[in-house]
C-alpha cells in the first residue's frame, strides 16, 4: 500500500478540494439552462385546458415533455421559455438547423401538421401532442388516448387570436408569465400599427400571393392567417371575399383590382409554403420579382408602376403570429403614417426573443416599370 508520509502533500489537500470544487460550480454555472433549452415545469399541480378547438384537456400536471408540429407553434412555445419539453418536431419545423439546432431532421414526428407518424410519437412518450387545428384533430386524438398521449390543439399561425393561444400554452406548460410576455409583444406591435392606420380611409388595396402564381389568401383557408395580416396592417385584400372557393384565382381579376400595393410570399429554398431563418440566396428575390411584373397586363398595374411590389419570405412575414409581417406591410402601404415605426426593429425584437442572432435578406423591394 502506498502511504502518504509527505506533509507538504497534506498540506496542499485542502487547497486541491477547494479548487475541485470551484471548478465544479463554475461547470454547472456554464450548463445551466439558457433560454433556448429552459427546464420544464416541476409543479404537480392537475391543469385543466380548453384549447383553440374548444376541446377540454386534462393534464395531471404542467406539460414536462410534448411533441409539436407547426413551426408557428414550436416558436410559440420557445418565446415564453418552454423548448426545453419539447422532445421533436415535423420536419417543416426541423429542416431550419440554423434556427433549431436541436432538432434532427432524421427523428421527426412527420413532414407536417398532416402528416403525423403517430407510431413514431408513441416511441417518444411525450405526454402531449401539440397540433394546429388544420390538423386531423379526431383522429390523432384517437389514436394517441390508448398510449396516453393527450391532444391539445394551438394554432400558432392564427394571428386573428394569438393572445387565446398563448394562454393555452402558457396554462398547459405552466408558464404563464412568459406566455403573457409573448402576448404583450404581439399585442403591442398590432397596436402600434393600429394607431397609425386604422383610421385611414379611403384604405389601399392588396394582392397577396403565396408560393405558387396565382394563390392567395382567402378567409377560411388555409392561408385565413395572411388575410388577417392584410387587415391589420390597414389594408382590403383584393380576394378578401370568403364565399371564394379556393386559393387559386382567376389573374384577370388582379388585373381588373388594379392593387395597390402585391406582396409576395415566398419560401425562400425551404421547403414549399414554409420558412428558415437562412435567407434565399443571391438572385432568387430578383428572378421571382422579374417574373412576376413580366406577367401579362402587369407592366400597367399601379403597384407596378409605383415600384410598390414587395417580397418577404414566409419566416418573416409569419413571425410572432404574422404580426412582423404586419408592420412590413402597413409600412409599404402608409410609409408617411409609419414612419416613425422601423419594421426591421421590429424583426430584430422578435429574432432576440428566440434566441438568435438578427438576419438580414428576408424583404426585396421589386423595381418599378415606368
Amino acid at each position: 500500500m502506498n502511504t502518504e508520509t509527505n506533509p507538504a502533500s497534506r498540506a496542499r489537500r485542502p487547497l486541491v478540494a477547494l479548487l475541485t470544487l470551484v471548478a465544479v460550480i463554475a461547470a454547472s454555472a456554464c450548463s445551466a439552462p439558457s433560454r433556448d433549452a429552459a427546464a420544464p415545469s416541476s409543479s404537480d399541480t392537475p391543469v385543466t385546458v380548453v384549447d383553440d378547438a374548444g376541446r377540454t384537456v386534462e393534464l395531471a400536471h404542467p406539460l414536462r415533455s410534448a411533441v409539436v408540429a407547426n413551426r408557428y407553434n414550436v416558436e410559440l412555445i420557445r418565446a415564453m421559455g418552454s423548448i426545453g419539453a419539447v422532445k421533436s418536431v415535423d420536419l417543416n419545423t426541423a429542416q431550419d438547423r440554423a434556427y433549431w439546432p436541436q432538432f434532427d431532421p432524421a427523428n421527426v414526428i412527420g413532414k407536417s401538421q398532416s402528416e403525423i407518424n403517430l407510431e413514431k410519437v408513441i416511441e417518444l412518450k411525450p405526454e402531449a401532442l401539440i397540433i394546429p387545428k388544420n390538423s386531423p384533430v379526431d383522429e390523432y386524438a384517437r389514436k394517441l388516448h390508448g398510449a396516453g398521449i393527450k391532444t391539445i390543439v394551438v394554432t400558432g399561425w392564427d394571428n386573428a387570436s394569438l393572445p387565446k393561444q398563448m394562454t393555452v400554452l402558457g396554462k398547459a406548460f405552466g408558464r404563464p408569465e412568459g406566455a403573457q410576455k409573448v402576448t404583450d409583444l404581439f399585442t403591442g406591435t398590432i397596436k402600434k400599427v393600429s394607431d397609425r392606420v386604422s383610421s385611414q380611409s379611403p384604405k389601399k388595396t392588396v394582392y397577396w400571393e403565396y408560393g405558387d402564381p396565382n394563390t392567395t389568401a382567402i378567409p377560411g383557408t388555409s392561408n385565413d392567417g395572411w388575410h388577417n395580416m392584410i387587415v391589420s396592417a390597414g389594408g382590403v385584400n383584393i380576394f378578401g371575399d370568403p364565399n371564394i372557393k379556393g386559393d387559386t384565382i382567376d389573374p384577370e381579376a388582379v388585373l381588373r383590382a388594379n392593387p395597390d400595393l402585391i406582396v409576395k410570399t415566398t419560401s425562400g429554398g425551404a421547403l414549399k409554403n414554409t420558412g428558415r431563418y437562412t435567407p434565399p440566396v443571391d438572385g432568387e428575390f430578383a428572378r421571382i420579382g422579374a417574373e412576376m411584373i413580366a406577367r401579362p397586363g402587369w407592366a400597367q398595374l399601379n403597384a407596378v408602376r409605383a415600384g410598390n411590389v414587395h417580397l418577404m419570405t414566409g419566416f418573416l412575414g409569419g413571425g410572432l403570429g404574422k404580426a412582423v409581417g404586419t408592420v412590413y406591410v402597413a409600412k409599404w402601404l402608409y410609409p408617411e403614417q409609419m414612419k416613425d415605426v422601423d419594421p426591421n426593429a421590429v424583426f430584430d425584437q422578435w429574432l432576440d426573443l428566440q434566441g438568435v442572432k438578427p438576419v438580414a435578406g428576408h424583404t426585396y423591394d421589386v423595381p418599378a416599370v415606368r
